[in-house]
């Protein structure tokens, strides 16, 4: 075994160092140059086999992704995950969403079934964590702007990734939405991250440095890792991602004094198995695959470079950065990562869905991470010419929009009560827009229960086809009072938020159009998204497009004419925005 385990190492490492050494020197990311060596030396090779066991190298893939990620957290501590946390939250919750629903409705006109569909849209969320990782420490830009807010992101991704295998596993095995899975997953999620930050922060660091004390690389190299994969075996035998314990475990020992001394000793290690890791990748992409699904794969290609990286781009904007930042994570984040083979694979174990999307979803993945580091690392020309190509007033306006949220975030001691109630007031909308959520959820379920029965199909013979039509409108009649609390505290937290963007300089006439102004854009700009978000959720229901902008029509009537005492109390306001 032995023998087997060193023929296999010797292959992998002489092919990757040859063509990553011919993709040096054309330039090109090395990365690609990995892949490129696996496809060189993989099962699928069109001239013979040279790995005589890729499942070893597989098991040894793994290891990358836990070297890597353990080190991506050792590079994005707590400190820095808090300071972008809302703005990558935001982002990330954003492009997940649109992209869910482009991958459904893709799946569909393609002619798929439904529940191909359903996964294709779930492989389309989540990015490669470790492309991202290498492609920014190559570039020397972990600690850039735009890099800590790309991987601001990618934790998002992995934490909601994770509770998206619950629902999914649930949905495959019941046909219909586990909302009981959905919060056990997020409920495993929290009681993890929770008590490995807490009780990571009161043990490591006292350890880490009686550890350093002893003056000992080796004793220190041996404890780190074994902290690292205790972490992870806490997290497999929870259910969780591995990947996701490697990230926590080097975010709390980043917060040690030995962060630095970590890192020398873990680059060799990681640099190892992070190769091996890109090779399997390229072994398991069938070349002969992209041809016999050229079509599928090119529409869902396209999806992905325009879709999901203008929503992670729209995003960093939303956060405040500007437009370099955003052209940066424009380039960078158009790409899915390993996750769709997970999610893929758990399709095909549970028999719900095509085997041929698997290979699509390799193929997928492996062109948009080969295509997003060779975009990325030109991403200061493009930003240079989108500068010079945008009209004056946009860039003044993104400069200031930016200069604002940055005023927002710091420590002035008149902007204390104000957070305090934007904070209330924003808590209370997402508790209404979950709500919302829940009801349509919900109608989703109960439309497919009376879809599958034939007994209420014969009975009612007048509603058939019509079904989905009336849960919809149910979900949207009993939603009403909430979506109106939202409406009126979106006005608040608007009205609030234009006083506090007035200058000082502004003469006294103009005041009241400029606020009038900068309230009407953040309400338009809330209540787009809220309700954009709510029709992505309620998709798979949603009626036919003329019947849909009937009763649209007639809720928002019944939503002008809603005096519900409910909904008052819902949407008061703390404060007027006016004291402020």
């Amino acid at each position: 075994m032995h023998v087997e385990i060193v023929k296999t190492l010797a292959i992998v490492m002489i092919t990757a160092s040859v063509v990553s050494i011919v993709f040096h020197r054309m330039r090109l990311p090395v990365v690609s140059g990995y892949i490129m060596a696996g496809i060189l030396i993989g099962p699928f090779a069109p001239w013979f086999r040279i790995v005589g066991s890729p499942e070893m190298v597989e098991k040894m893939a793994e290891l990358g992704v836990v070297f890597l990620l353990f080190s991506l957290g050792l590079e994005f501590s707590l400190r820095k995950l808090a300071g972008v946390g809302l703005g990558a939250g935001m982002a990330a919750v954003l492009e997940m969403a649109l992209m869910f629903w482009i991958g459904n409705h893709v799946g569909r006109w393609l002619g798929w079934t439904g529940m191909n569909s359903l996964f294709l849209g779930a492989m389309l969320t989540i990015s490669s964590s470790v492309v991202i990782f290498k492609t920014l420490e190559h570039m020397r830009a972990l600690r850039s702007v735009f890099g800590e807010f790309m991987l601001g992101i990618l934790v998002f991704e992995d934490i909601l990734g994770v509770c998206m295998l619950g629902l999914l596993s649930g949905i495959a095995m019941t046909r219909q939405v586990n909302f009981a899975g959905v919060l056990l997953s997020l409920g495993k999620v929290s009681v993890f991250m929770t008590s490995v930050v807490v009780i990571g922060l009161l043990v490591v660091p006292p350890f880490l440095r009686y550890l350093r004390r002893l003056q000992s690389a080796e004793m220190l190299l041996i404890g780190v890792l074994g902290i690292c994969f205790s972490v992870c075996l806490l997290a497999i035998e929870t259910g969780l991602s591995v990947a996701l314990g490697a990230f926590l475990s080097g975010a709390v020992i980043a917060e040690t004094g030995v962060r630095r001394a970590v890192i020398r000793l873990i680059e060799p290690v990681r640099d190892l198995f992070s190769a091996v890791f890109f090779v399997t990748v390229g072994m398991l992409t069938d070349p002969a695959a992209v041809f016999e699904y050229a079509v599928p794969i090119a529409v869902i290609t396209g999806c992905v470079l325009l879709f999901k990286s203008t929503a992670c781009a729209l995003g960093a904007l939303l956060a405040g950065h500007g437009l370099g930042s955003a052209v940066a994570v424009w380039l960078g984040m158009g790409q899915v990562g390993e996750f769709s083979f997970i999610i893929a694979s758990l399709g095909l174990s549970l028999g719900v869905i095509d085997p041929r999307l698997f290979p699509i979803a390799v193929s997928v993945s492996v062109l948009t991470i080969t295509l997003a580091p060779m975009l990325l690392e030109r991403h200061e020309a493009v930003a240079m010419r989108a500068e010079k190509c945008a009209p004056a007033p946009i860039l003044a306006a993104l400069i200031a929009y930016g200069q604002w949220v940055s005023s927002l975030r710091g420590s002035r001691p008149e902007y204390g009560p104000v957070r305090v109630v934007l904070r209330r007031s924003l808590l209370q909308i997402l508790v209404n827009l979950l709500l919302c959520t829940g009801f349509f959820l919900v109608a989703i379920s109960l439309a497919q229960r009376f879809e599958q029965n034939l007994e209420w199909t014969q009975r009612l013979a007048l509603l058939a086809g019509y079904v989905s039509t009336i849960f919809w409108f149910g979900a949207v009649m009993v939603s009403l009072p909430f979506l109106v609390a939202i409406v009126r505290k979106a006005q608040a937290v608007a009205m609030i938020l234009a006083e506090m963007a007035t200058p000082a300089s502004i003469a006294p006439g103009q005041a009241q159009s400029f606020r009038s102004i900068v309230t009407t854009i953040i309400r338009t700009t809330a209540l787009t998204l809220v309700f954009a978000w709510l029709l992505m959720v309620s998709a798979l229901i949603l009626p036919p497009w003329p019947m849909l902008a009937v009763l649209a029509a007639l809720a928002a009537l019944l939503a002008v004419l809603l005096r519900a005492p409910d909904s008052h109390l819902l949407a008061r306001p703390d404060h007027d925005p006016r004291d402020f």
